[in-house]
Formats: structure tokens, C-alpha cells, sequence
């Protein structure tokens, strides 16, 4: 995706910043012109292609631990016979209770990391920055692979 996203970028800066840069340069300097716009649009594409991935993996992430809670609630209330004026039946699969609670918690979730950036809050930043660290890592080693 970041190098798709890199081509379209090279393209446009290509045409309409390349001759302005070409002429601000010194000739010396005149072939290094592509290669420093190939980094810069190849930096840029990066850093768009993994904010996209971390949004679809937030919203991923929140769909899936939606759900997860809905049946675990789910679960809870058939366990302890909480049926709610009749309204939870025994089975989670009679009933799409689950799944409406499921879009509802997968909501607040995927708000939850928007609203912190897509970014670790603060006492788990601290602790989990190693793993943080070798997650960037691993981007860079996928991108740079590409």
C-alpha cells in the first residue's frame, strides 16, 4: 500500500514541484533531485499507509472485542438467570441481542481509540514501550520489504 501511495505521490510532485526544485539547485546537485523526492514521497506514503492500517485495525479490534464483551455479558446474565423481564433468552444464537450490544460496545470502543490517536494511554505506554518499539520495527522491516 505505502509504495502505491509513494508512485502516486512521485507522480504529482514529479510534475509540478520537480522543475521548481531542479531550477532552485545547483547543477552539481540536479541528480539527486528524483532520488530525494522518491524518499521524501516514500516517507510521506508511509506515514499515511500506517495510519490507515491503524485505523482499520482499530476498527477491527473494536468489532471483534464488541462482540467478545456482548457474549460475555450475555454469558454472565444466563449464568446468574438475569433474563430481563424476558427479554435474554438461554441461547446467545435465539435472540440478536448479542450482536446489537456487540455494534454498541465495538462503537464505543473504535471512539475510544480515535479519541487517544489510535495511540497506547498513558500507564500502558510506559510499560509496553519495548513491545512499541519492536512493533515499529516490524512496520519498518514490512514497508522497507515491499
Amino acid at each position: 500500500m505505502a509504495l502505491s501511495i509513494s508512485d502516486f505521490i512521485q507522480q504529482i510532485v514529479n510534475r509540478f514541484l520537480g522543475p521548481v526544485i531542479q531550477s532552485a539547485v545547483p547543477k552539481e546537485y540536479k541528480k539527486w533531485v528524483p532520488v530525494i523526492i522518491g524518499w521524501v514521497a516514500k516517507s510521506i506514503a508511509m506515514s499515511i499507509a500506517w495510519k490507515l492500517q491503524s485505523v482499520i485495525s482499530a476498527f477491527t479490534s473494536a468489532l471483534t472485542g464488541g462482540l467478545i464483551m456482548a457474549r460475555a455479558i450475555y454469558a454472565f446474565c444466563s449464568e446468574h438467570k438475569i433474563r430481563f423481564a424476558g427479554m435474554v433468552p438461554n441461547n446467545h444464537e435465539e435472540t440478536y441481542i448479542d450482536e446489537v450490544f456487540s455494534y454498541i460496545f465495538a462503537a464505543c470502543g473504535f471512539y475510544f481509540q480515535f479519541k487517544i490517536g489510535f495511540d497506547m494511554p498513558f500507564p500502558f505506554n510506559v510499560l509496553l514501550w519495548p513491545l512499541e518499539f519492536i512493533e515499529y520495527y516490524i512496520r519498518w522491516s514490512i514497508t522497507k520489504a515491499s
